[in-house]
């Protein structure tokens, strides 16, 4: 993944949403973990969050956006989502604020495509200033719960799709 990936990855997501959502084409979740390990917002690579536990994520690693309500669950079983919504700021300036919002994705069941909006909305987001080549900026500026919800979505709407 280089400053380029992320975003191509969510105009990849954008481009083959029907045939994700058609299960015709497989989310490619070894690339979304590869972009958020190239975000470098996680202190360990983004595939171990997924079996480690709501509370241990919650005391070692959360930002406390995320509701993390059954500690001895595995993070990969969370049912809470934060959305990148927006950025603004100044790269030049190194002054980045990227805003979230809570996304109910299990509302009358399992919405898939409330998890792919969320995955591909968030990593545009983020290409956005990640093309700049100021990756030290988007890292300090991204919320790791953002960045581990981009990781449980993909999972969860690749378990869907199976």
């Amino acid at each position: 993944m280089d400053q380029f990936g992320v975003s191509e990855l969510a105009d990849w997501l954008e481009a083959n949403t029907p045939a994700l959502l058609d299960k015709t084409t497989k989310m490619p979740t070894d690339r979304i973990l590869a972009a958020v390990d190239y975000l470098n917002v996680l202190a360990q690579p983004a595939a171990t969050y997924l079996e480690m536990h709501q509370g241990q994520y919650f005391k070692e690693a959360s930002d406390h956006k995320l509701n993390l309500l059954a500690d001895d669950q595995p993070l990969r079983a969370l049912e809470d989502r934060i959305m990148v919504n927006h950025v603004d700021g100044s790269i030049v300036s190194d002054q980045l604020n990227f805003t979230y919002n809570h996304e109910p994705v299990f509302e009358g069941g399992y919405q898939a495509k409330k998890d792919l909006n969320i995955v591909k909305y968030g990593l545009e987001v983020i290409g956005a200033v990640a093309t700049s080549g100021h990756l030290d900026t988007v890292t300090a500026a991204l919320s790791p719960d953002a960045t581990v919800t981009l990781i449980v979505a993909a999972t969860q709407f690749a378990a869907w799709q199976a």
